[in-house]
């Protein structure tokens, strides 16, 4: 995820290594692996809305997608497992498919994360900006 640009890039899909890789994150739904975030089944509702919110948003630069999954990806790209079911009280009804993939569901589990993290980012970079208005400096809106 590139804070700066606001896009999400799903570049390779790899299998699980235990070393860890710098500026990696480990996502998964076994609770027995060292992460940084557990996924879970009851998120992935959330981790659909997530993607289909980066894939229709629109990046820093006003033209390109927020969401980008590369050749190397793109058997995880999970929208031809999902469908989309009408709406309930709830919003959105999602079916997804019998033959969903790992990899289609670690897409989706990334996708949930980079807007969570970017969410955490805005609150962290407007929690600095109070501080400093506090403090007395100036600051642009």
């Amino acid at each position: 995820m590139d804070i700066e640009t606001n896009i999400l890039v799903i570049a390779a899909e790899a299998d699980y290594r235990t070393e860890r890789r710098d500026g990696c994150i480990v996502l998964t739904n076994d609770p027995d692996i060292p992460r940084d975030s557990l996924f879970e089944d009851l998120e992935l509702k959330q981790a659909i809305s997530a993607f289909y919110s980066l894939k229709s948003g629109i990046a820093s630069d006003g033209k390109s997608s927020r969401l980008v999954i590369s050749d190397r990806a793109a058997r995880a790209n999970p929208e031809p497992s999902i469908e989309k079911d009408g709406i309930d009280n709830s919003g959105p009804v999602f079916r997804v498919a019998d033959g969903v993939t790992s990899g289609q569901i670690a897409a989706l589990a990334t996708c949930l994360y980079a807007t969570r993290a970017a969410t955490i980012e805005s609150t962290l970079n407007m929690s600095e900006q109070l501080l400093a208005l506090s403090r007395g400096q100036v600051i642009t809106i």
